[in-house]
């Protein structure tokens, strides 16, 4: 700590050095003891010192005038040394009395203590300490004053001023820390209000999504008794703009979609985007009639062309819609129904409205039901395969069979096919139905003494990464040669991913194992597009066969795909074959292979007859159907 004495007198001087600088050498000790007892440690022993021992207080430095101390105060301040204390005489002519030198230094530095020396004063404590306070740095020493009166002033107001100093960086170190503590608070709370708008809206096209969309509609059904209008929206071609011209062209369709429906709605509406090409829309104080207005102007706006990366592009939508009136009905419950709505509008062709009714309700609730008990079936193996013949037509004797999946509920009865499989794709449950189909037709195919086994797969079982695997696995556990086994596909599994089929055709044809093109003609293929594919033969839909003598452009399609098939060294099965005349005018066109109830209905593996004769499999079928 440094002291600052002021005063005119040099004889004043001389003995603040006698006391002052005689302290540096001596007494130390005792003075210390002191300012602990004073401002220290109560509990901190004394040291064993003499006890004329005086403490050390650092640099002295002496002044004259009242207008020396001020500038001596302001460049230690201004040099970051400040003066612990200040002596200071009252009178000091011709300058600046000690009250205004009080004062102006008090100015300076807030923290000094200041004690005024004076035998006599012109002015009282009361006026000095109101412009020199506060008292607690305020203190008097009258002259002529004791050595051990300014040594204990010197060394108490040393040890209070080190205190205050460490208070005052302590202090201002809080503040620094509480000043980062509240600016670290900030910085979380805009990384809070910055998580929450990522976790409720959709980043790319900064509309509010599903989360934020089911909050805002159960809050507002809470809060509000009024009319409500759910929409969902899905797009129609969407994946098709994807494939053509890129996932960026789809991701920019997107956000010129969001838009336009943002623009379109009330101002109490809410559109978010679901995800993927589905978007859902809230309304409210808009139901039945003026929801479906605005509903189809929805689709108009989804009809009209969009400008994306350079080309023109024309996609629809389909909507699903559930109001609520004055009833207490739930968002969960609103959000179900309008859900339903959506499907509906998608079974029915797309690009158009649906509105929910209470038998969508029960048909839902009717595939619901059709889901739990077909897991069950699968689970408990109470699914069979019945076995379709393909005939060669000049020697009337099957080259194989067509394994066909059969399901029969002691509640539900027979249930076709085109009921559950559907409802498994839907459902994700097609892939574990489609392994069980193929190892149990597998496992049959290997009892019989020869014949192909040709088994249906859907889109997502021939997509699968194992599929190659788990045929070889079933046909090395039961023995059974590749090529007896010949797999049909869609034109959709073909044509959903032009790569990835290639590839796994080829994986399949490496083995051995052939490959059908089912239902051919009612997709959007043709031949030409199967020239790059390792297909073995295509199988005419039944729906061409059937109109065979009666339509001519069914004939002219048959025709074609047999002498085109041919060409490409592809065999040909006709499906749905029921009568002579029809076998007739297959045969007429070089059809190949021929299946249809005019041989033999599909039958249970305990019927085929082993030497695979057709009129045999006939009689069975009609003995079976008498019975």
């Amino acid at each position: 700590m440094r002291i600052l004495v002021a005063d005119d007198e040099m004889g004043v001087i001389a003995a603040y050095r006698l006391c002052l600088e005689k302290g540096k050498d001596s007494g130390e000790n005792a003075l210390n003891a002191m300012s602990d007892a004073l401002f220290g440690d109560a509990d901190k022993a004394p040291a064993e010192t003499p006890l004329n021992a005086v403490t050390s207080w650092g640099d002295v430095d002496y002044v004259h005038q009242g207008e020396e101390a001020v500038a001596a105060v302001k460049a230690a301040v201004e040099a970051g040394i400040p003066y612990g204390v200040l002596f200071l005489d009252m009178r000091m002519p011709p300058g600046m009395d000690g009250k205004e030198t009080a004062r102006q230094v008090r100015a300076l530095d807030p923290d000094i203590n200041i004690v005024i020396v004076t035998g006599y004063s012109d002015h009282s404590p009361l006026e000095v300490a109101s412009v020199a306070g506060p008292q607690d740095k305020l203190y008097y020493l009258a002259k002529p004053f004791e050595t051990d009166e300014i040594q204990t002033l010197a060394s108490s107001l040393s040890a209070k001023w080190r205190m205050e100093s460490d208070l005052k960086t302590a202090h201002a170190e809080i503040a620094r820390k509480f000043a980062e503590l509240e600016e670290a608070q900030v910085e979380i709370q805009a990384s809070e209000a910055r998580c929450r708008h990522i976790a409720l809206h959709d980043q790319l096209t900064r509309l509010p999504n599903r989360v934020f969309f089911q909050n805002h509609l159960n809050d507002a059904l809470n809060n509000r008794q009024q009319e409500v209008a759910i929409l969902f929206i899905d797009l129609d071609r969407f994946k098709l703009v994807n494939d053509t011209l890129g996932h960026g062209a789809g991701d920019e369709l997107v956000c010129e979609l969001s838009g336009r429906l943002a623009r379109a709605l009330p101002s109490e509406g809410l559109v978010a985007r679901l995800g993927g090409d589905e978007f859902g829309v809230v309304l409210f104080g808009e139901a039945g009639e003026k929801a479906a207005e605005i509903a189809e102007e929805l689709i108009k706006l989804c009809n009209m062309p969009f400008e994306i990366l350079g080309s023109k592009v024309q996609v629809g939508a389909s909507i699903g819609l559930a109001s609520r009136g004055a009833s207490n009905c739930v968002g969960s419950e609103l959000l179900r129904r309008a859900d339903l709505a959506l499907y509906a509008a998608k079974e029915q062709g797309r690009n158009c409205l649906k509105i929910f009714t209470p038998c969508m309700d029960e048909s839902a609730r009717k595939r619901s039901e059709i889901d739990t008990k077909l897991r069950a079936a699968l689970e408990n193996d109470l699914l069979t395969l019945a076995y379709q013949p393909i005939v060669d037509p000049s020697t009337n004797l099957p080259m194989g069979y067509e394994a066909l999946l059969r399901w029969h509920d002691e509640e539900l009865g027979m249930v076709s096919p085109s009921l559950f499989v559907p409802i498994a794709e839907e459902t994700g449950l097609i892939l574990a139905l489609g392994e069980w189909v193929v190892a149990t037709a597998i496992a049959e195919c290997a009892t019989w003494p020869s014949g192909v086994v040709s088994i249906n797969l859907s889109t997502r079982h021939f997509q699968s990464p194992s599929l190659v695997e788990f045929i070889c696995s079933q046909t090395a556990k039961h023995g059974l040669s590749h090529n007896r086994i010949q797999l049909e596909i869609t034109e959709t599994a073909l044509f959903d991913d032009t790569a990835l089929a290639a590839k796994i055709l080829i994986e399949l044809r490496e083995r051995g194992i052939r490959i059908a093109l089912d239902d051919f003609g009612t997709g959007y293929s043709s031949l030409v597009n199967l020239k790059d594919f390792e297909i073995d033969c295509i199988k005419i839909d039944q729906s061409f066969v059937a109109t065979l003598g009666s339509d001519r452009q069914s004939s002219a399609i048959v025709n074609a795909v047999t002498s085109l098939a041919r060409t490409l060294g592809l065999r040909v099965v006709a499906e749905g074959v029921e009568s002579e005349m029809q076998v007739q005018a297959l045969r007429l066109v070089g059809c190949e292979l021929m299946q249809g109830y005019f041989y033999c209905a599909p039958v249970a593996p305990a019927e085929l007859p082993y030497d695979f004769d057709v009129e045999q499999a006939k009689m069975v079928f009609k003995a079976s159907r008498a019975a």
